[in-house]
């Protein structure tokens, strides 16, 4: 049986996205010099802080999941956490 390792990152990375009127499709994400193309989206919620929405997003590369999250009042997109098999 194989276990999960959490490694929470909150790092910035670049992120490939198309947006549409009621949509974020995540495409591929540039992280640590490698670029992740993704598989899956597997869940997305927006969280509020005060008047600002940050969005989050739960994804599969490969086996492993990924959260991202994306402001969009300073455009950035950060990986927070890696769960890997």
């Amino acid at each position: 049986m194989k276990s999960e390792v959490v490694e929470r990152v909150s790092e910035p990375i670049r992120v490939l996205a198309s947006f549409s009127e009621s949509a974020i499709k995540i495409h591929f994400f540039h992280w640590r010099e490698r670029i992740y193309k993704i598989e899956r989206m597997n869940l997305f919620h927006i969280e509020r802080n005060g008047d600002t929405k940050l969005y989050r997003f739960a994804v599969s590369v490969k086996g492993n999941s990924y959260e991202l999250s994306y402001n969009p009042i300073n455009l950035e997109w950060r990986l927070e956490e890696v769960v890997s098999l």
